[in-house]
């Protein structure tokens, strides 16, 4: 096949992979949101664009169909440029997205969500769809504590505190962004943000937005960005979506 990408091919390539036994589809869902002064609104679509198309070659009978690039990202909307959806809205798309693709014969259907927003909604859309679809296989790593644990992790390995790894726009995240789109990156502008501890602030984070705990947008110190770890993290990432993916269709056999 000349690509994986859903949108790339005509109907009756996808109709030649589905009767080869391409019997699955992934898809980003990610976000148009500030991310600092340093990095494109884009950087969480491009995140979970990479993910997917990873996600897919690795399991092999796999196309990508488009990333969903506006979630909820109501807490960054002081920033210019960022655009929300309510979570309510994003579930429907989420819920009309998968249906549609299942219902041309897809028999799996696996969704990466790559903004920390978006990752209940779509957690609550898998169950509604698997509980709707009980003979269709519908799979996200959505646990964004273990996503969060993972990343401080491989941070600390390199000398990283886990404060300046970050949560948004930090080293964590500049990393992967200057290994997969350096273009886009504009290190000259990258600064430090909110560093301490995140769980406290979380509650404050979500009722009052970004602007309240950090002025330049950033939880973490993107300064210390390096692309030759921005691969080592998304490897990692990518090793928990697939660990998940085996998890669940364990569980969907028994």
């Amino acid at each position: 096949m000349r690509s994986l990408r859903l949108e790339e091919l005509s109907w009756p390539d996808i109709k030649a992979a589905m009767d080869s036994g391409f019997d699955t589809v992934v898809f980003g869902v990610g976000s148009t949101e500030q991310h600092g002064p340093h990095l494109p609104l884009a950087s969480d679509t491009l995140m979970g664009e990479w993910l997917a198309d990873a996600t897919a070659r690795r399991l092999g009978k796999a196309l990508v169909a488009p990333t969903v690039k506006v979630g909820c990202s109501q807490h960054h909307i002081a920033f210019p440029g960022t655009i929300s959806i309510e979570p309510a809205t994003l579930k429907q798309v989420l819920m009309s997205y998968v249906e549609t693709l299942l219902g041309h014969g897809f028999r799996r259907v696996i969704m990466i969500p790559s903004h920390g927003g978006n990752f209940e909604t779509v957690s609550e859309a898998v169950q509604e769809l698997q509980h709707k679809l009980p003979d269709k296989q519908i799979c996200a790593f959505s646990d964004l504590k273990r996503l969060i644990e993972m990343s401080h992790g491989l941070s600390k390995q390199h000398g990283v505190s886990a404060g300046a790894s970050g949560a948004h726009a930090g080293e964590f995240e500049t990393s992967i962004l200057l290994y997969i789109r350096p273009d886009l990156v504009n290190m000259k502008a990258a600064a430090e943000g909110f560093t301490g501890e995140f769980a406290p602030i979380m509650s404050d984070l979500l009722k009052y937005g970004l602007a309240k705990v950090t002025a330049n947008g950033i939880l973490g110190d993107g300064r210390l960005g390096a692309a030759e770890r921005g691969e080592e993290y998304l490897d990692a990432w990518l090793r928990l979506i697939m660990d998940e993916i085996k998890s669940h269709a364990t569980a969907t056999v028994q």
